[in-house]
């Protein structure tokens, strides 16, 4: 159920047009030969009349030798023979009303008048022509013995054509069905051939397959429509895949866009928790302060410490602020800076905590870096790499920067030597609010939007981002666009 049955043979147009061809080429051999046979007028069997002139020169020759009552078995043998008629008349025929003679013993020698009359004007000839020979015949070489011998026969006229075409008919037939399986053939070949290619490749692109093409190559209409018809595959092949295309975009933009809502959701719902912590600890000790309860009443210890808890949740609302306006893709201030001197300044930065950690560090910087960027922006960005590096690199360490220009671009690598990243965490990094090691503390492990933050400013300044393991390091690599102006 549901397929379409293959067609037979005789719904074919290539079957009707060459067995329409096929009728139409043996009707008209037929009717050709019909009129010739109509048309040929008739004729008299003169190769017949000369041989009966030949038989009956021979039968006087033989008369003469024989007595004329001896003569009857000869006479009636040559009228059985030749289909004919013989009369006699003693001496000459002069006179039309004159008897002939009997034959003594003659079964079909003509003895009346009035049947030699019917002979030479019948009735009804339907058609007949009636002819005569006349021979004065000596019998047994005598004068005396002289008579006239008239052979007479009819003939009906006959189509000499209709005779020669008898012999020929077989090679005749032989010639109209080879001529008329040849005609077929050739239209076949052009004409419902070349249709039915068109039809297959037309039910192809029914079927959405586009690559079907006829490439006829003829000039009539039957190629004009091949052409038309290719073009309608191709050009239907071209908008389809644009319709593909444009449906994978709008399907990627979708999933785009479902993902940043689910990561919005994720931020705020990250971000009320991770404010909630320092506003409750910050609301317990001002609280304990003002009711005097021990061991908040030490005022010099426990303002200093609600201070900066104020100060991480200001930390904190500034980078989710920063992060918004990533998110939203409002335009940033970009000019010509020189990524060096923005590089060296964020490592002068941390040089007090590499120290506290007993970390080695290993610069190669080289000079006219420059970028189309935001320097506060790129100045945060690289500061959270290169902290991320340093709280997550074991004491004793090394932490490896490099800079240089490869290709028209910036590449920057920080590299903390004997670390290692979990496979696990490596898709996580740059989401916000995740830590990698969830043994660090929010009071040591920053507040999580570092990574997340610095992707996003990186990618707004047309460069990019990546974190992996290299051996036994961990490696960030950032890429900027080269900028030939100078600031």
């Amino acid at each position: 159920m549901g397929t379409v049955s293959r067609k037979r043979i005789t719904d074919r147009l290539s079957f009707k047009v060459f067995l329409i061809t096929f009728i139409v080429q043996v009707l008209f051999g037929v009717s050709i030969y019909a009129l010739l046979y109509n048309a040929t007028p008739l004729t008299w069997n003169m190769v017949k009349r000369a041989e009966l002139e030949k038989s009956f020169a021979a039968l006087t020759e033989d008369l003469s030798t024989v007595r004329f009552r001896d003569c009857s078995k000869m006479i009636d043998e040559f009228i059985i023979a030749n289909d004919c008629h013989i009369v006699f008349y003693e001496g000459d025929n002069d006179d039309p009303n004159k008897l002939p003679a009997v034959v003594p013993g003659s079964e079909y020698a003509v003895r009346t008048r009035w049947a030699v009359k019917q002979l030479i004007n019948p009735e009804d000839n339907d058609a007949e022509m009636n002819f005569s020979i006349s021979e004065r015949v000596y019998f047994n070489q005598e004068k005396q013995n002289e008579y006239t011998v008239i052979c007479l026969w009819s003939q009906k006229g006959e189509n000499v054509l209709w005779e020669a075409l008898k012999k020929t008919l077989p090679v005749i037939i032989a010639v109209i069905v080879f001529v008329s399986l040849l005609c077929s053939l050739i239209y076949t070949l052009l004409f419902a051939r070349p249709v039915q290619k068109l039809s297959d490749v037309s039910g192809r692109i029914a079927k959405m397959d586009f690559t079907a093409k006829s490439r006829l190559k003829r000039r009539d209409e039957i190629g004009d429509l091949g052409r038309d018809l290719d073009n309608l595959s191709s050009n239907l092949d071209e908008t389809i895949t644009k319709l593909n295309n444009r449906t994978v975009e709008l399907e990627r933009e979708m999933e785009r866009t479902n993902e940043l809502e689910r990561q919005k959701d994720v931020f705020f719902a990250a971000a009320s928790h991770e404010l909630k912590t320092p506003i409750t600890i910050a609301q317990g000790q001002v609280r304990g302060m003002m009711d005097g309860i021990e061991p908040f009443n030490d005022l010099e210890t426990y303002l200093p410490k609600t201070l900066s808890s104020l100060r991480r949740m200001e930390f904190l609302i500034n980078e989710i602020l920063t992060a918004s306006r990533m998110q939203s893709g409002n335009e940033i201030a970009m000019k010509n800076e020189d990524f060096g001197a923005v590089l060296r300044a964020r490592i002068d930065e941390i040089k007090e905590l590499l120290e506290v950690r007993g970390i080695t560090l290993e610069t190669r910087i080289d000079d006219g870096l420059f970028f189309e960027g935001n320097k506060e922006l790129t100045s945060m960005a690289i500061g959270s790499f290169l902290s991320n590096a340093v709280l997550y690199s074991s004491e004793g360490s090394k932490v490896i920067v490099t800079a240089q220009k490869e290709y028209g671009k910036i590449i920057t690598t920080i590299r903390n030597t004997d670390s290692h990243i979990d496979e696990a965490d490596l898709p996580h990094l740059f989401e916000a609010f995740y830590r990698a090691d969830s043994s660090r503390s929010r009071s040591s492990g920053g507040s999580g939007l570092g990574l997340y933050l610095g992707k996003l400013i990186v990618e707004r300044q047309n460069g990019s981002v990546t974190i992996g393991n290299d051996g036994q390091d961990v490696v960030a690599l950032i890429i900027l666009p080269y900028s030939m102006k100078n600031p």
